[in-house]
């Protein structure tokens, strides 16, 4: 029993003269190795908004709330890193490569969730007919430039490229949405079920 006291009692002894094998902190900055997996961010210049990171977040950690005022549409995303478990699928699936991203922030203690809650903030755009969500400015503008010229086979393009270099829309939105929409409503900003509409109209066709 004898050599096992004095084996601990030796250890002891060297602990007190030797540096400790944990870090320092919060005292001292820590930092993390290439490849570790903190907490997300949003980057204004990368994200448009298209809400692919909260459609794959297993978690349910990135929430999407739509404002759908005709006079200031928006779309927040909001990051909540206590449902978050770092799984990278969001960065993963980001259409841009460069909209979210993993950090090395592992340290996301707080009080209340709106302390490290993270939101960005898009604008939406609406069809002018039936007021349905499209999709954010920011996402049609990054398809256009993906497509390249074309993108003029497609109404809605259009009508953001006429806007883009200030020329008049070519039909004036209706005033009254009540109205039966026109084949000519096409070139307007109409989502995917009034353009249907309009071509069943166009054809005579009735369900």
């Amino acid at each position: 029993m004898k050599k096992p006291k004095l084996r601990e009692l030796n250890e002891a002894i060297k602990s007190l003269f030797s540096r400790p094998h944990t870090t320092r902190f919060p005292r001292e900055p820590l930092n993390m190795p290439e490849g570790f997996r903190g907490k997300p961010q949003f980057y204004e210049d990368g994200c448009v908004g298209c809400g692919a990171c909260a459609q794959v977040c297993p978690a349910k950690a990135i929430e999407v709330e739509e404002n759908l005022d005709p006079a200031n549409p928006t779309r927040n995303l909001t990051h909540i890193p206590a449902y978050c478990i770092n799984c990278q699928e969001c960065e993963r699936n980001c259409i841009t490569g460069q909209g979210i991203k993993l950090t090395k922030q592992f340290d996301v203690s707080y009080f209340s969730e709106e302390e490290v809650n993270h939101s960005i903030q898009h604008q939406l755009v609406l069809c002018s007919h039936c007021g349905s969500v499209i999709g954010t400015k920011k996402h049609i503008l990054w398809v256009i430039n993906r497509v390249g010229s074309l993108s003029f086979a497609q109404a809605n393009y259009i009508e953001f490229i006429q806007k883009s270099l200030k020329i008049q829309a070519i039909i004036p939105e209706k005033q009254n949405k009540e109205e039966k929409i026109e084949r000519e409503e096409i070139f307007n900003l109409i989502c995917p079920k009034c353009r249907r509409a309009v071509y069943l109209e166009d054809e005579k066709i009735h369900f």
